[in-house]
Parts: C-alpha cells; sequence; structure tokens
C-alpha cells in the first residue's frame, strides 16, 4: 500500500517577476519615472552653490578694485624710465618729465606725457606706463635717418618715411648719411613738421638704398643731387663728374655700370676727364669728355 506524504507549505517565497508591479514598500513599476515627477533636490543645490560662489567672487573682485584704487592713490612716483632711445640723450629727455619724481602716480597723465614726448622731432611714438611699484615708464620709438639734406647752406635730415628733420650731432653709423640737394618739400598733415616731395623721396630711398648695399659706390659717392626731367645724377669724391642715373629706379643696376666704368676708365684717365656720365641705357653707358 503506498504511502501519502503531506509536506508543509515553503516559508521561503518565489522570487518576483520582472513583470510584477511596484510593492506598496517603495519599488517602481517599469517605465514609471523615479522622481515621481518632482525636480532633483541634488541639482537645486548646486545652482544654489554656483550662484553664491559668483556673488563672493563679484564681492572679492569689487573690494580689490576699490583697495586697488585707494591704494594707487597712495603711490608716489620715485622713479622715471625712458627706454628705446638711440639718437637722443637720456638727459634731454629728462628734462621732459621733470617734477614727476614725488608726484601722486595717480595724478599722471599718461596720455598728456606721451604727447610732450611724440612732439620731438625725432620721435615717432611714445607709449607711457604707470607701474604700481611707483615707477613711471616711457618707451620711445625713434625716426630712422635715412640721408643729408645739404640746401642753400642749411642742412637737415630726411628719415625713412620722408619727415625732414632738423640737423643734430648722431651717433655712428648714423652720422654718416649721404648728402642729398634739390630737395622739395611740403608740410606734413600733422602741421609740425615738414615732409619730402612724395616723387622725390622715392628716387631718395632707392638711391640711397642702393648706394648701402653697395659697398665699393658706397665708398665713392659723395652726393645726390635730384633734378627734374629724368636728369638726377651722383657726384664722386674728388671728381666734378656727374654720373647720371635719372629717376626711374634700377639704381642698383646703374651702381654696377657705375663701379665698372671708375675701375676700367675713371682710374686710367684720371679724374676731371668727363664731364658726364650717362648710365641709364641698359648695357650702354654714354660719356662726354671734358673740353
Amino acid at each position: 500500500m503506498g504511502r501519502f506524504i503531506h509536506r508543509g507549505a515553503d516559508k521561503t517565497p518565489p522570487p518576483p517577476s520582472s513583470d510584477a508591479a511596484a510593492s506598496p514598500e517603495g519599488g517602481f513599476a517599469p517605465g514609471e519615472p523615479h522622481g515621481g515627477g518632482g525636480g532633483s533636490p541634488e541639482g537645486g543645490g548646486r545652482w544654489k552653490s554656483a550662484l553664491v560662489m559668483i556673488l563672493l567672487l563679484t564681492a572679492v573682485l569689487t573690494g580689490l578694485s576699490l583697495y586697488a584704487q585707494k591704494w594707487k592713490k597712495a603711490v608716489w612716483v620715485r622713479e622715471v624710465v625712458v627706454t628705446g632711445n638711440r639718437l637722443l640723450s637720456n638727459d634731454e629727455l629728462m628734462k621732459r618729465a621733470d617734477g614727476l619724481v614725488g608726484k601722486s602716480l595717480e595724478s599722471v597723465d599718461s596720455a598728456r606725457l606721451a604727447a610732450r614726448f611724440a612732439a620731438l622731432p625725432y620721435v615717432r611714438n611714445a607709449r607711457v606706463a604707470r607701474e604700481l611699484n611707483g615707477i613711471v615708464r616711457i618707451v620711445l620709438e625713434e625716426r630712422v635717418p635715412l640721408a643729408r639734406i645739404t640746401d642753400g647752406g642749411k642742412v637737415q635730415v630726411i628719415d625713412t618715411e620722408g619727415y625732414i628733420l632738423p640737423y643734430r650731432e648722431l651717433p655712428p653709423p648714423v652720422s654718416s648719411l649721404p648728402p642729398v640737394s634739390g630737395v622739395r618739400k611740403t608740410r606734413a598733415r600733422t602741421g609740425r613738421i615738414e615732409k619730402a616731395d612724395e616723387k622725390q623721396f622715392e628716387v631718395i630711398k632707392g638711391m640711397v638704398e642702393a648706394v648701402s648695399a653697395s659697398e665699393y659706390a658706397g665708398l665713392l659717392i659723395s652726393g645726390i643731387s635730384l633734378r627734374d626731367g629724368n636728369t638726377t645724377y651722383l657726384t664722386a669724391a674728388g671728381s666734378p663728374t656727374r654720373f647720371i642715373v635719372g629717376n626711374d629706379g634700377n639704381y642698383k643696376e646703374k651702381l654696377k655700370k657705375f663701379e665698372i666704368f671708375w675701375q676700367k676708365v675713371v682710374a686710367k684717365k684720371g679724374l676731371d676727364s668727363y664731364a658726364t656720365v650717362d648710365l641709364r641705357f641698359d648695357e650702354r653707358v654714354f660719356a662726354v669728355e671734358n673740353p
């Protein structure tokens, strides 16, 4: 006879089905948003923290700015420093800064002080900086001399932009500027100083650059005479000859012909053998002898 065995109910509950609904204890049904439709407390806290930091940073910066302004008013100029000058002496420039040392740094008008230095003919540009350690720093950009103008017994200097400057003793190598005559002048737009005629200036600049690049011709050339009608000419040291180069450029090639003619002809026949030597034509040189 078979046995019937009765087992009690298993007290261990079966694992929940993945499709089961959320239990009252706080489970979530599939697809239900965890936030329950409400905003995240953590997100709101982060925004508040960022806002507080921004406000604090603004307050700190404002405080530092106010402190810097108050501190600057209490700073006095203890030194004036000028840099960038090569042609102008320190003593000459420091006269433009008389009375600054001992003044309140805040009271120094940078724009007015820069304009005072820029008014000097040999100064192209001036910048002024007030430093919190009590130093007023003036940075100069000087003009670059190109040639000496010798017209009517008056000597002047022309710079690389065509401005006519009063003559002054200049340090080497700037002191050995080639002399130029026959320069027409116009009033510069600034009204402070004169400027060379634009067309003539192109001839001057091209000729001076060619002479400077030629070691041999640079030793011989003693002057550049500007003339209209494409008849600008050079003169050489110790010779009355006019070496005609014209006004139409190509000066380096013309100087090469000048050097060859000087070495092969002038050196043999003498410095005063020719009245004119025309270098304007390609592959040809026309010379007119003195009577």
